[in-house]
């Protein structure tokens, strides 16, 4: 699988940037502004969160194009 891949939570405002299997960032809604958070797995349940989030498993993630993903990159505070 090829790097960055891009997700987001299918009825939230969160977006996922996944750098590698133990590496991802997340912007989320925070009222009218945005936060990003970096992680580096290094336990095994975060490490099953971002194969989770790559296989889209149960119905929770949905794939979205880079674009989605940066044009909420300007809006973090």
């Amino acid at each position: 699988m090829d790097f960055p891949q891009y997700r987001k939570y299918k009825n939230i405002e969160t977006y996922f940037k996944i750098i590698s299997e133990k590496e991802f960032e997340e912007i989320s809604s925070l009222g009218n502004k945005y936060v990003k958070h970096s992680i580096v797995a290094k336990q095994y349940p975060e490490m099953l969160r971002i194969k989770d989030m790559l296989n889209c498993e149960g119905g929770t993630w949905e794939i979205i194009e880079a674009a989605v993903y940066l044009k909420k990159e300007p809006h973090i505070q």
